[in-house]
């Protein structure tokens, strides 16, 4: 799936469609086709996504009816809210892929500030850095970047909030998470650096494909042994106008956001 092309364009689906057309399985059942499997798993996701609503309400009104000394309760609470957070970024991504899937994501782009993207998605993923029991920080040059990247926002965070996710969940306890941004050329680069396990040159090349993250279910000692973050962040990232990558580290692990800018603000 190559990059945005325009301002304002509908995502086709070309990743992951299923053969793109109905078929017939081993076992003689009609194979529906990509589109409406994109429309059940957009019927799934908005299903997950009413209890959940619910479940948030309630674990809110509970956090601010609670005592300040019924410490172990509310600690109960928090980390109900911070699951129902990391629940809801799991349903974004199964939303985004039924979107790609039926053909109906339109992608605007338009300038913005890179360090109002940076500032959000290290904001929104902070209660899942202090679950884990490490710091997520944000490079303070990166706060004072008068620039502008043209993208799509909304998918833009999405690929940045999963790249911070996946180092969150893998990297030590007590570690920190850096993200940081630069000016190379006509291109912002952000990176999520970790000090998680590294990964292996295998890996770098796959990481971000839908193979490899199914490939690597299977390894016992694999980074990728849950979810698919890595996989949506490259989809997000490719339809917003942006790339994601790997970049060689002597040490943890460290993942590149690409963007292109387009003025200073």
């Amino acid at each position: 799936m190559g990059g945005v092309a325009g301002r304002s364009e509908q995502a086709g689906g070309e990743e992951g469609t299923a053969g793109g057309a109905s078929g017939e399985a081993s076992s003689g059942v009609t194979l529906p086709h990509a589109q409406l499997i994109g429309e059940l798993i957009g019927l799934f996701a908005h299903d997950l996504r009413n209890p959940l609503s619910a479940l948030h309400s309630n674990l809110g009104y509970l956090e601010a009816v609670l005592p300040t000394e019924e410490a172990e309760a509310r600690e109960a609470v928090e980390d109900g809210v911070v699951s129902c957070d990391g629940l809801s970024h799991v349903i974004d991504n199964v939303d985004l892929l039924g979107q790609i899937l039926r053909g109906g994501l339109s992608v605007s782009r338009s300038p913005f500030s890179v360090t109002a993207l940076l500032a959000g998605a290290v904001e929104r993923c902070q209660p899942a850095a202090r679950s884990h029991g490490l710091k997520l920080e944000l490079d303070p040059k990166a706060r004072q970047m008068h620039v502008a990247v043209d993208v799509g926002r909304d998918l833009a965070t999405r690929a940045l909030t999963n790249l911070i996710r996946n180092s969150i969940q893998h990297a030590p306890s007590s570690s920190t998470v850096v993200v940081s941004a630069t000016v190379e050329g006509r291109q912002v680069a952000v990176y999520v650096k970790d000090s998680g396990s590294a990964l292996t040159d295998e890996l770098m090349e796959h990481a971000f494909t839908a193979e490899g993250q199914v490939a690597a279910k299977v390894r016992s000692n694999s980074r990728y042994s849950r979810g698919m973050g890595l996989y949506c962040a490259r989809l997000a990232a490719r339809l917003c106008g942006a790339e994601v990558r790997v970049v060689p580290s002597a040490k943890g692990n460290v993942f590149q956001l690409t963007l292109p800018q387009v003025e200073t603000v």
